[in-house]
């Protein structure tokens, strides 16, 4: 399976491209393990673990070791495989990681897991909404705002809400889709009036 997954890095051609172009060393992986992972029946499930592994990335004992080079590449490698293995990843996940490893490339790995992330929204034909608010919206909110957001996507794409909350904008509500970013937080239009108010009169 390892062996498979060097193949499919090394190959100019690779079968069962991402929906989407992926560019520089971050795609040339993330196409490679969309290709594998999509063979293997395993893309939803690649990207589920790979998600609750970058998790595990931002401890610092994590971030020290992936920083030091006093750590062999083949011990590394194995050292991620096995916490993949711990954790049940699927083979073409723990494989990828691997990979990485060997390649002396672990420090981009957060950028590579994003990417696969973005690949696989467009896989499902998914709009990406980031909600942030200063309290967690009800359903019926949430369903109000799905359907107008609906009308500025492609038709077919399906909305993807993330919600986040954040006292600092103590109200309102701030939404970002696609390449659209709308503020209409209280916090904003309180540092606009600020900001008015500074001015001479």
């Amino acid at each position: 399976m390892l062996r498979m997954f060097v193949r499919t890095m090394c190959t100019s051609t690779i079968k069962n491209k991402p929906p989407i172009s992926v560019f520089g060393l971050e795609g040339r992986y993330v196409s490679a393990l969309y290709s594998a992972a999509h063979q293997n029946h395993e893309l939803e499930a690649v990207e589920n673990s790979l998600r609750d592994f970058q998790k595990v990335l931002i401890r610092p004992k994590v971030v020290d070791f992936i920083a030091t080079s006093l750590i062999p590449r083949p011990v590394k490698a194995k050292l991620l495989m096995d916490i993949g293995k711990a954790a049940r990843m699927p083979r073409t996940a723990i494989n990828f990681l691997g990979i990485v490893a060997e390649n002396v490339r672990l420090k981009h790995l957060c950028r590579m897991i994003n990417l696969y992330h973005t690949v696989m929204v467009a896989h499902r034909n998914e709009a990406l909404c980031e909600v942030i608010t200063a309290e967690p919206l009800d359903n019926r909110t949430k369903r109000a705002l799905r359907d107008i957001l609906q009308k500025f996507v492609k038709s077919g794409k399906k909305i993807q809400i993330t919600e986040k909350i954040s006292e600092d904008i103590i109200g309102g509500i701030i939404v970002g889709f696609e390449n659209k970013h709308v503020d209409l937080s209280i916090a904003r239009s309180l540092n606009k009036y600020r900001e008015l108010l500074k001015q001479p009169v």
